[in-house]
């Protein structure tokens, strides 16, 4: 019977000019050859935590249930700040604590926390500037030729998290924030097509106001939208996305993450 192929997945905001991304892989070949390095990406931008979560969030559940997940977004490198290992149901994460995996703690079902402090796991000496290669991928590496997660360290219940804004629902509005803006320049907010659904029903209009910016029209497709004009799509993930066919929304409204969007119901 073939074993199955550990999955390790990288994300980080080291770009890929530099080596860091290598040599964190080339530590984890080190220990365990045996396993398949993933790259979700290395283009968060820079010391960006909610970036780093918002791609995570979307991207982790697409892997192998097993799948060791690594995330290193890390502004507080060489700090006080602990070096986290996250159980869920499927996957393990590993991140600094620094909120990046707020999601999980929300959404994941028995999650438990641990901090990583079995020290004989780590890279030696270890770094105060690359605790990606000294701490991260080998305690990865570890996990993934077989040590259990109990071995790194003690639960823990005092980690940090992000403010996630919440949306705020009535009859007629939903009151979110643009999360993300892709390399396209489009606009990705926190509001789901289940939100939409609750309030609008299925033929409801829908316009989003944002900063003095009205947006109209709900589309199907990118393609679709032939007005030059921005639009409103729902995308791959089920969020509601700004978008001006091959065009950047971004460009041409000066809106951007962390904007607070009202979505109003029975516009046209």
């Amino acid at each position: 019977m073939t074993e199955k192929t550990q999955v390790i997945t990288l994300t980080t905001d080291f770009g890929c000019k530099d080596s860091f991304v290598g040599i964190m892989k080339g530590v984890i070949l080190s220990i365990q050859p045996n396993v398949k390095i993933v790259d979700i990406t290395h283009e968060v931008e820079r010391h960006n935590i909610e970036e780093a979560l918002y791609t995570l969030t979307y991207s982790y559940a697409y892997f192998p249930a097993g799948t060791i997940h690594v995330v290193v977004v890390d502004p507080g490198v060489g700090s006080g700040r602990r070096p986290l290992l996250v159980q869920g149901e499927q996957y393990l994460f590993l991140a600094p604590d620094n909120g990046v995996l707020s999601f999980l703690y929300d959404e994941e079902n028995k999650c438990t926390v641990r901090v990583i402090e079995s020290d004989h796991y780590f890279r030696k000496p270890v770094s105060q500037t690359f605790h990606g290669r000294d701490i991260f991928a080998p305690v990865a590496a570890w996990l993934g030729k077989g040590i259990k997660p109990e071995n790194v360290g003690p639960v823990i219940s005092d980690y940090s998290r992000l403010n996630i804004p919440q949306l705020l629902i009535s009859d007629q509005c939903i009151r979110g924030e643009i999360l993300y803006v892709d390399r396209f320049g489009n606009l990705i907010t926190n509001i789901q097509k289940r939100h939409l659904d609750s309030v609008a029903g299925e033929k409801g209009e829908i316009a989003v106001e944002c900063k003095g910016v009205t947006v109209r029209g709900l589309y199907a497709s990118y393609a679709d939208n032939t007005t030059g004009l921005p639009g409103i799509i729902i995308n791959s993930f089920d969020l509601l996305e700004i978008f001006c066919y091959k065009g950047s929304v971004q460009e041409t409204t000066g809106l951007q993450r962390g904007d607070r969007i009202q979505v109003c119901l029975g516009k046209k």
